[in-house]
């Protein structure tokens, strides 16, 4: 039970959960029903209709554990994802983000383990809601999505979640390795860095991963790296965006009405449809264009794809050579910086 508290802490942690009673007695509860309810996969397979599609990435995961113990060399626990879990709802939980109207910055929740979180995570999109609610809107801007995955850190021997078999073959396996990289490297009070380092370990594991099992030059390789093209325009564009929106926020303070606020991201918008959609591979980040934004939203974007060049480079460097061990042994080296993010990128300008 002990375990079983802690583990339903980590969850809480790397939700933005409060600690307080009532919250607590919230995510213990649903955390430990989705233990309760786990199964080996083998015995899900059996158990339940899965079309081909769900049953080939179910069988996936194995072959990702041994990719990742035997190719990358990297150390994960063999009980992970080795159960299943069926849920009867399309997300396992949902994350609430909150930013101040008028500042490009996250609120956020302090906690024991992991420190500073720019989040906050339920399973009942209900709770999610109410708790959204209690921020008032004409002094915050709130953003909810529900979240089809996330890692107790090992904590647990964490299960495939039919939530899980919602993505496309390609994106499941990338999120299999990016949750994997959660239990290999965290760097507590730094969220965003963690969920980018995840995101880019994931991506060049799976595409290492399919090169290995296609070929080079298999169409699944060759739809990836033009998604990866994507990403690091995307990226790009929103370092620059996002530099520009905390300049404007900064230089405009105490001037902006919402109407004028609107009117600013649009422009963003359409900067985007204009110099960035038209040079697209695939339809990745199509959508952005007709999203409705507001601060809280972008900061989401912040903390999955956000200046990813700079990890190409590391990546790329003679340090590390495109090898997936030794960027992760790279970037651990400045686990007990106080920011490592800013100590990695003066690292890699010094390697330029």
């Amino acid at each position: 039970m002990k375990r079983m508290i802690y583990g339903s802490l980590v969850f809480l942690l790397l939700t933005g959960c409060s600690t307080n009673f009532r919250y607590l007695q919230h995510v213990s509860y649903h955390q430990m029903g989705l233990l309760i309810k786990r199964t080996s996969i083998k015995k899900a397979l059996e158990k339940y209709s899965f079309n081909e599609e769900q049953k080939k990435k179910l069988q996936l995961v194995s072959e990702i554990k041994t990719f990742t113990r035997e190719k990358l060399k990297l150390n994960i626990d063999r009980g992970l994802y080795s159960s299943y879990v069926h849920l009867e709802r399309p997300y396992v939980s949902y994350l609430l983000r909150v930013s101040p109207v008028y500042e490009l910055t996250a609120y956020k929740w302090d906690f024991p383990i992991v420190g500073s979180m720019p989040y906050k995570g339920f399973f009942d999109k209900d709770k999610t809601k109410k708790a959204a609610a209690s921020f008032p809107e004409e002094e915050y801007d709130v953003s909810i999505r529900g979240v089809r995955a996330y890692s107790t850190l090992g904590w647990f021997n964490d299960p495939v979640l039919s939530t899980m078999l919602f993505y496309k073959e390609t994106d499941f396996v990338v999120m299999v390795f990016h949750e994997l990289m959660h239990t290999v490297l965290f760097f507590k009070n730094h969220v965003d860095f963690n969920e980018r380092f995840a995101e880019f370990v994931g991506r060049q594991a799976a595409l290492l991963f399919y090169t290995n099992k296609e070929g080079p030059e298999s169409e699944t390789v060759q739809k990836m790296l033009l998604e990866w093209e994507d990403e690091l325009l995307f990226s790009s564009f929103m370092v620059s965006e996002y530099e520009m929106l905390d300049k404007w926020y900064k230089e405009h303070k105490g001037e902006i009405n919402r109407e004028r606020k609107q009117n600013r991201l649009q422009e963003i918008q359409e900067r985007f449809r204009v110099e960035i959609q038209v040079n697209l591979k695939t339809n990745r980040y199509y959508y952005f264009s007709n999203q409705e934004l507001n601060n809280a939203q972008l900061l989401s974007y912040r903390s999955y794809n956000y200046n990813m060049a700079e990890f190409e480079k590391l990546f790329d460097s003679s340090l590390v050579n495109r090898d997936i061990k030794a960027f992760v042994e790279y970037c651990a080296q400045f686990k007990k910086e106080k920011d490592p993010e800013a100590a990695i990128s003066q690292a890699i300008v010094n390697l330029e």
